[in-house]
């Protein structure tokens, strides 16, 4: 069951770059808990968000926001058929300003009956803001 559910996320994550928002919705439970450990200050779409219509919000904030270069991941690990890991190399494009971002992502998410009904990320925030602001922040005291 895990080969099938190993293939059906790499599906979802290929679907989710090219922006098939109907696809990777279909994969959504009604109730889902998604939280992307970010600063909302600067990712203000990101945050904690319950519910479908909700996380097809964050959605199609993201796609608006950032272009997909590449979106792919590069380590995967799945656990029965209810639970899975990914390491996402990400390249995206910001769409206001033309710049580039190369960062890493992790994501922890759980299925109920065949569902995504949790999801959590984490990504290295500091490097996503400075590549987002254009600059190194001074953290110089």
């Amino acid at each position: 069951m895990s080969t099938n559910l190993r293939a059906r996320i790499i599906d979802l994550y290929a679907a989710y770059a090219k922006g098939q928002t109907d696809f990777v919705l279909n994969s959504i439970d009604d109730d889902v808990d998604f939280v992307s450990y970010a600063p909302t200050d600067i990712f203000p779409y990101l945050g904690h968000h319950r519910g479908k219509a909700a996380f097809t919000e964050v959605m199609r904030t993201v796609h608006a926001t950032f272009e997909f270069l590449t979106y792919k991941p590069v380590f995967l690990a799945v656990e029965g058929n209810d639970a899975a890991a990914a390491m996402i190399s990400m390249k995206l494009r910001q769409r206001s300003t033309g710049r580039v971002i190369s960062m890493f992502v992790a994501q922890f998410v759980r299925f109920r009956d065949g569902r995504i009904c949790e999801l959590r990320e984490f990504m290295d925030t500091f490097d996503a803001v400075e590549q987002v602001l254009g600059h190194e922040i001074d953290t110089r005291p």
